[in-house]
């Protein structure tokens, strides 16, 4: 098993801030600039599948009837 390179702690302060808005933070003196909502909502899909918490696509199956 691969070793992720995303912590949970990771996951969900970035899912606080896209929940914020807030596109900038610092932690432990490093500072972190998104460039996007979209940039960051595509780094938390990506961790979602490097955590293990991937959402499954719903699936649906239509049924007709005569009527």
């Amino acid at each position: 098993m691969a070793v992720s390179a995303y912590t949970l702690e990771d996951y969900q302060r970035l899912c606080a801030m896209i929940a914020k808005g807030v596109t900038a933070l610092e932690v432990n003196g490093e500072k972190v600039t998104f460039r996007s909502l979209a940039e960051m909502t595509a780094i938390r899909t990506e961790m979602e599948g490097a955590l293990g918490l991937a959402r499954r696509a719903r699936v649906s199956h239509p049924a007709y009837r005569k009527g």
